[in-house]
């Protein structure tokens, strides 16, 4: 029977599923280090596999930090499990949940597995129930909560799962996992002399999972001398004695308290700064970072064998040690699959991390409903500012703050800065959650002279920056994505990272002089800009230090050669990082100095490319997107050979009448660290095929729009690695050959019938 996988959000639809990813709790990413609670998952899959006559709830109940989550992801991606439903989904509630958002997340067909994350309160369930037939016989409900009485409250049939705590053999195995590094056989060995010491202190922690894992990061950057743990053993008894335990509930803040007062100076502000973001927020690493930087927090190191260390390395590697001490969690790993892309924290640490913030007056997290007007006198020089997103688009005004204030974020539906000017003001983020359609930056922002950081998100229509905003002559990052058509004036002087919307336009943009007095000399990321507003006069500006770069619209092959030499003459090829290039008409010309580019990991370019071109990707490459370029063989045996490719999207390959289709073959050992293949819009493609040992590492692959594709290649059943397959406007045909329904096996299912997750969306007739 064919699985078909749901996750967050969801839409109706006429027929099929969707595919699409959350953006909280992700049930796919499981932790590494997990003590496997073995009779109290036997429990929770016989409740699963039970055939009722009709929907059943199951509830798996804890305090917060004991494992709930951990314990459900287990279940949710457990074989058995997977091959008994015919479809389900995760749905994350948490504390500020809005009903109309998950309802719009649910979509059931046949037998279901529905996993609600984190409720609150039977209100709560109350309010969704209704979304789920009752009739579907075997069809289950699993939901986490901390609340006992939530979960007794359910379903009469059902007995709560009651998550115990670790014994002190399963903590002392979890705690070594967290402390001590792994050897060569991926074992953690852990010296003799450090044992009765870890034991002792990792009895205080009760047997809960979330203390053990940060007293074991904490212990982790101790591993020098058991002296060092001795130390902590002194610190943590007083703090834990009497305290871990009271009636029902233990006490996790005193361990999280030892391990936020054991951070160097330089990290304390570092972490107390994630609670600006909404709960359960995924934070981006490079956002995070920029915002560091703009406060101040991070210092410049001068190292004798590299030089002088960037802002956004040392700020990185302030990160990595957050995420080594388990203070800070990973969400999603970048392209390279090695790197950070989102991190998070949990929600007990969360809790703590604005508790800290407050007692420290470092930041204040006004959650307000009043969205008419938001009038306070706060003693913080920071705020963050989250109001309820079921306010639609009413505005928020924020009026009266603290008279130095320095940061201000905004997570609001809509929002007025009144008259105030903020004059001291470094940090300023306006994150229109539900979607503004047209905004303006009020012309005083061009005041604000200490500004370094302004980002603007959300505008459905029309942003327009006014011309004042060329005054800001400390501004260090203008990010102006997830919006649409803004109004850009002209440019300031010390920009380091300029990030625009695809649809954009300089307004008053002044362009000669800028460009003369090297204005582009400092940025070292410039994404979507035109290729017309970089190239002027036939010269480009010099781009000595940029990383990342993205430019739209060439006009020909030679403004592609002038900026690459451009690049050339720098002498910076070695930095760039991300490179983006559109050519919509011609054909690239040479790109042979992309060879030269050794640290380039990804790369999207769009337009025709030769074979030749080809031969010029450097190895570093993790990502790689082609949009517009002419496939044959030949170049296919060209990217199937980079040794690093992780990640491979091949789009919108449009045909002229009367072109024939084609085949393309992958072949025996070809694309060895493949993880991720997108195919779209490939229209001339006619047949595809997948020989033995092809792709060994893909995880995930995505075919969507290609109409002459009349079946999946016979090739897949070898790639066992497999565990996503979405399906996305193509022919019913090509469809019916891999579904499965009451009536009939589809002729290539046998091709994927190992593939855990399969999904179809939108089918053509």
């Amino acid at each position: 029977m064919s699985l078909v996988k749901l996750r967050m959000p969801l839409r109706p639809m006429a027929e099929g599923t969707s595919s699409l990813r959350n953006l909280r709790s992700y049930p796919d990413d499981e932790e590494d280090d997990v003590i496997m609670l073995k009779d109290t998952m036997a429990a929770l899959k016989a409740q699963l596999m039970t055939e009722e006559d009709q929907r059943c709830v199951v509830s798996i109940v804890g305090m917060g930090g004991s494992g709930k989550t951990t314990l459900a992801k287990k279940m949710y991606n457990d074989a058995d499990v997977k091959k008994h439903f015919d479809c389900y989904v995760w749905v994350f509630i948490s504390q500020q949940w809005v009903r109309r958002e998950v309802l719009t997340e649910i979509l059931m067909q046949k037998r279901y597995l529905i996993v609600l994350d984190d409720i609150w309160s039977i209100d709560a369930w109350h309010s969704i129930q209704s979304a789920f037939p009752e009739e579907k016989q075997g069809s289950k409900v699993v939901f986490t909560t901390r609340i006992e009485t939530v979960a007794s409250s359910t379903d009469p049939h059902s007995s709560p799962i009651k998550l115990p705590l670790l014994t002190p053999a399963e903590s002392w195995e979890l705690l070594k996992r967290k402390a001590f590094p792994r050897n060569s056989f991926g074992e953690c060995v852990s010296p003799s002399e450090f044992e009765e010491l870890g034991k002792e202190m990792v009895e205080k922690c009760g047997g809960l999972p979330l203390a053990i894992v940060v007293l074991g990061g904490l212990l982790r950057t101790k591993v020098n001398s058991a002296e060092e743990w001795k130390n902590v053993s002194k610190d943590l008894k007083p703090r834990i004695i009497n305290r871990l335990k009271s009636e029902q509930q233990y006490r996790v803040e005193d361990i999280l308290d030892l391990s936020f007062q054991d951070l160097p100076y330089y990290l304390k502000p570092c972490f107390l700064y994630l609670g600006s973001f909404p709960e359960d927020s995924e934070i981006p690493k490079r956002r995070l970072i920029r915002l560091w930087i703009a406060e101040g927090f991070i210092r410049t190191i001068a190292n004798e064998d590299v030089g002088r260390t960037t802002m956004e390395g040392v700020a990185e590697q302030y990160l990595a040690e957050l995420i080594d001490r388990c203070m800070v969690q990973v969400g999603k790993r970048d392209h390279t699959g090695k790197g950070v892309k989102t991190c998070q924290l949990h929600d007990l640490m969360r809790d703590f991390c604005l508790s800290k913030a407050k007692e420290e007056i470092f930041l204040d997290i006004v959650q307000t409903n009043d969205v008419n007007q938001f009038t306070t006198t706060l003693f913080s020089r920071r705020i963050a500012i989250h109001v309820n997103h079921g306010l639609d688009h009413r505005t928020a005004m924020v009026e009266q703050v603290h008279p130095h204030l320095r940061s201000l974020l905004c997570f609001v539906p809509a929002l007025s800065l009144g008259e105030k000017n903020f004059l001291l003001l470094r940090v300023l983020e306006l994150d229109f959650l539900r979607g503004q359609v047209t905004y303006k930056l009020p012309y005083r922002i061009g005041n604000l002279i200490h500004l370094r950081y302004l980002r603007v998100s959300g505008v459905k229509y029309r942003l327009k920056l006014p011309q004042s905003i060329g005054n800001l002559c400390n501004l260090q990052t203008l990010d102006l994505r997830g919006n649409g058509h803004v109004l850009l004036p002209r440019s300031m002087s010390r920009l380091i990272h300029l990030l625009l919307p695809y649809s954009y336009s300089f307004h008053f943009w002044v362009i000669g002089p800028v460009f003369a007095n090297d204005a582009l000399a400092k940025i070292e990321t410039l994404n979507c800009i035109y290729a017309k507003d970089l190239i002027q006069n036939n010269a480009v500006p010099p781009l000595c230090n940029i990383q990342d770069l993205g430019i739209m619209h060439f006009r020909s092959d030679k403004e592609v050669t002038m900026v690459l030499n451009s690049l050339r003459s720098c002498s910076q090829l070695g930095r760039l990082r991300c490179l983006m290039m559109e050519l919509r008409k011609g054909e690239f010309p040479k790109l042979e100095l992309l060879s030269q580019c050794h640290s380039l990991s990804r790369l999207h370019l769009v337009g025709v490319l030769s074979h030749e071109n080809l031969l010029f990707l450097p190895k570093s490459l993790a990502k790689l997107d082609l949009e517009n370029c002419p496939l044959t063989q030949d170049k296919i045996a060209v990217l199937e050979k980079l040794p690093n490719l992780r990640i491979l999207r091949l789009a919108y390959e449009y045909s002229s009448q009367g072109e024939s289709g084609y085949k393309l073959v992958f072949s025996v050992d070809g694309f060895r660290k493949l993880e991720i293949l997108t195919l779209h819009a490939l229209f001339r493609l006619k047949e595809w095929e997948v020989e033995n040992g092809a792709m060994p590492k893909l995880k995930r692959l995505d075919i969507e729009h290609i109409p002459e594709l009349k079946m999946i290649p016979d090739g897949l059943k070898y790639v066992t690695t497999l565990r996503e397959l979405n399906v996305f406007r193509m022919s019913r045909e090509f469809v019916d050959r891999l579904r499965v329904n009451e009536h009939r096996i589809g002729k290539d299912f046998y091709k994927v019938r190992h593939v855990p997750s399969i999904s179809f969306l939108n089918i053509f007739a």
